[in-house]
């Protein structure tokens, strides 16, 4: 789990695809072609860290889950 509490952001792009981004150092951002698998993607990013996730939807109306003190189950 990240030592800081970090954000990561679920936003459509100029060309229509949806991006996931964090604001960890190094970290970038990933595209998906649907806002279902960027959700998901957004929703494992934000519980592998503690962090804040925002979902921007297509009118700029966000939502937010804070995934602080969560824990992701530890798979085989």
């Amino acid at each position: 789990m990240s030592s800081r509490n970090c954000s990561i952001q679920v936003f459509q792009t100029e060309a229509g695809q949806w991006s996931v981004r964090s604001d960890e150092p190094g970290a970038g951002h990933v595209d998906y072609p649907s806002l279902g698998a960027a959700i998901a993607a957004g929703v494992h990013m934000a519980m592998a860290e503690g962090a804040l996730l925002t979902i921007h939807a297509v009118n700029d109306a966000k939502s937010e889950i804070d995934f602080a003190g969560c824990s992701m189950p530890q798979t085989a």
